[in-house]
């Protein structure tokens, strides 16, 4: 037990408690809702030890260091020289008193994102970012992105540096590049794809071994160290997708434009160009500054069914990519790493914003394919950064804690796993724990272990990535929408490439604007700050498609469970509600099996993880972006008894009392 104050961020949830986050492979710090004091949802707080409990320890907070600068969508009420902010998510209190600025320019009970000012004077002091007209769907990526602090507008500098670059600059900068024009060169995204920041190309050779080229977007050319752009992209991290809306990491000009690799445009390149057999053995690499021109920008659907034409050309390209990735695949196995296949859902909008129905992406062999030939330059090129001890964003992920793992072992064997629990020092001894993803009980498994396992993250030391089971493993082939990999590409060109001869003078001081503990820090931050925006407009969007079914029944998978109630994935609908426990009507129930299950003390019914459960969409609130759901079957045992069987229980149930 520690006992000495901790600092970190504060993530407060819907039922009042939160957690304090100290930092990679620390336990987190639970906050009952009454030791809370002044702190807010995302401030950086100063945790204090207060209780031992009988499920853990409790802490308070003693300090708020500093406001977060998520912004908060509430409607205002004047009090006076005061704003009383009226938050709309659940994890903020229902009433912020706080001075603000911008007020008098919106009419009272007007909805608004406001963000805090960062130092805590008191009383609170924020400003209006943005006033939010009528609830409109097509503004739910905006609003979310305001709240999660995403960029949605760039600096003029960074603009009008980004409009400088013509088309021309290609041909002026294709001089001493290697040309890989005359290749058949592929580029394979998702069908609604902004950017294309990787191409693919293969001779193939009658010995057996062929030579495959991964062709990486040369973004660096355009975004120099230190200028509007590059302060512009660092600030960002990373592209954030949401739903709707793309908030790119440099303007439309260059990650759609200059830099993208289009089809039927020359674009500027730095290609890894390696030699490989179908077995998947890896032999020479060479690393180098190209120029190439895409023969097609084929979506993965497009991809998957030229594959699976067969023929010439193009199908004959895909398909000896296709044989080679299948053996990278394997060997990578055999070595090390983990596969989880935990589906991802999109929705399907309409014109105005709502959601038509949450699909899920349906995994091709295109997508393993374009994924086995990324890893594989990544590899490359971090190896050789980590050999020559160069300054190197490198993706890393820390072994999971044992914790973690106990409880990911307790959930699996309620789920109907079995073994020994073994002690994990490699990602591999995991496999036989993770499922095929089939059924929604394997994917709540493979969701179980994905929650035990530490997060990815950036640093300038290679500690090794767990999940890949990969020393020297780095991120280079997304430099459009990742500020890692645009830095990894400077000092790939600067020192890396083949052929070139290494300049003098010492690396760390050339890299020294871009990298360092902090710049990875924060760019790991905001790669996080992305994914919570992406999953918040889902759920926005799930909301208003619950709220749109009020009274319409479905059938759910429960795949978790709070002392408040249960959370159900609705089959079918590839949405989740909250069942509370109030709902379902029995007092009696209380957790049992580490949390797994609640079971009735009066009836001896359970409600465990993994069981199907009949449901009613009961409440969807927009504001508290809360989906509620009813047990349906106890309304429906009454609602659809027949009268005379009703007459004769009712009968009955008297005739006993007496």
């Amino acid at each position: 037990m520690t006992t000495r104050p901790r600092v970190g961020r504060l993530e407060r949830t819907r039922f009042g408690y939160g957690f304090v986050r100290v930092g990679e492979g620390e336990d987190d710090l639970f906050i009952p809702p009454f030791a809370m004091g002044a702190a807010l949802h995302g401030d950086l707080v100063v945790a204090s030890f207060l209780e031992t409990r009988r499920e853990g320890d409790a802490h308070e907070i003693v300090e708020v260091l500093e406001r977060g600068q998520s912004g908060i969508v509430g409607r205002i009420e004047p009090r006076g020289r005061m704003t009383l902010l009226l938050p709309e998510r659940p994890e903020y209190p229902r009433e912020v008193l706080l001075a603000l600025h911008g007020r008098a320019s919106v009419s009272r009970g007007g909805r608004v994102v406001v963000r805090l000012k960062r130092t805590p004077p008191e009383p609170l002091q924020g400003s209006i970012v943005a006033t939010l007209g009528i609830d409109d769907p097509r503004e739910d990526s905006f609003v979310v992105a305001l709240e999660e602090a995403v960029a949605t507008e760039f600096a003029p500098e960074a603009l009008e540096e980004a409009a400088g670059f013509a088309e021309s600059s290609v041909a002026h900068a294709s001089q001493g590049r290697a040309d890989f024009r005359r290749d058949l060169v592929l580029t394979i995204d998702p069908e609604d794809a902004k950017d294309h920041d990787d191409a693919l190309s293969v001779h193939a050779s009658s010995g057996g071994v062929h030579e495959i080229g991964v062709h990486i977007a040369d973004v660096s050319h355009y975004v120099g160290s230190g200028g509007a752009l590059d302060t512009e992209a660092q600030a960002r991290g990373n592209s954030a997708y949401l739903a709707d809306t793309t908030y790119p990491m440099l303007p439309e000009a260059l990650s759609g434009g200059l830099c993208s690799l289009v089809e039927g445009k020359d674009r500027l390149t730095v290609s890894v160009v390696v030699e490989i057999d179908e077995e998947g053995r890896v032999g020479k690499s060479r690393v180098v500054t190209g120029v190439i021109r895409s023969a097609a920008s084929l979506s993965y659907p497009e991809a998957a069914r030229l594959l699976g034409e067969g023929g010439g050309g193009i199908p004959a390209a895909l398909s000896l990519l296709d044989r080679l990735a299948r053996g990278l695949k394997r060997r990578r196995m055999e070595e090390g790493g983990l596969d989880l296949d935990l589906p991802e859902v999109r929705a399907r909008l309409d014109s105005r914003g709502e959601a038509i129905a949450f699909e899920e992406v349906r995994r091709l062999p295109t997508h393993e394919l374009v994924e086995e030939f990324m890893l594989l330059a990544n590899r490359i090129v971090g190896s050789r950064a980590l050999a020559h001890e160069l300054p190197f964003f490198y993706r890393v992920h820390e072994r999971p804690r044992y914790d973690k793992l106990r409880a990911f072992f307790e959930a699996a064997r309620y789920l109907g796993r079995s073994g020994p629990a073994p002690l994990v020092t490699e990602a591999k001894q995991l496999r036989r724990w993770a499922t095929s993803g089939k059924t929604t009980r394997d994917r709540i498994v493979n969701l179980y272990l994905l929650r035990a396992l530490e997060k990815a993250r950036y640093d300038l030391v290679d500690v090794g990535h767990f999940g890949l089971g990969m020393r020297g493993y780095a991120h280079f082939t997304s430099p459009i929408r990742r500020y890692a990999d645009l830095a990894n590409h400077r000092i790939v060109k600067r020192y890396l490439l083949d052929g070139h001869k290494r300049p003098g003078g010492d690396p760390w001081t050339f890299a020294s604007k871009a990298m360092s503990a902090g710049v990875a820090s924060h760019i790991s931050a905001t790669e996080m700050t992305a994914d919570d925006a992406e999953r918040g407009v889902l759920k926005l969007k799930a909301v208003r498609y619950a709220l749109q079914r009020l009274g319409e029944e479905a059938r759910g998978t429960i795949v978790g469970l709070t002392p408040g109630g249960l959370f159900v994935f609705l089959e079918g609908w590839n949405i989740e509600g909250f069942l509370p426990k109030r709902a379902i009507g029995d007092p009696s129930l209380s957790l049992a099996e580490h949390g797994f299950s609640f079971r009735s003390k009066r009836t001896r019914h359970r409600f465990g993880l993994g069981d199907s459960v009949d449901v009613v969409i009961a409440r969807a609130d927009l504001e508290r972006r809360e989906i509620e759901l009813g047990l349906r079957t106890r309304a429906e045992r009454r609602a659809k008894r027949p009268e005379r069987l009703r007459r004769k229980v009712g009968a009955g149930r008297k005739g006993r009392r007496r």
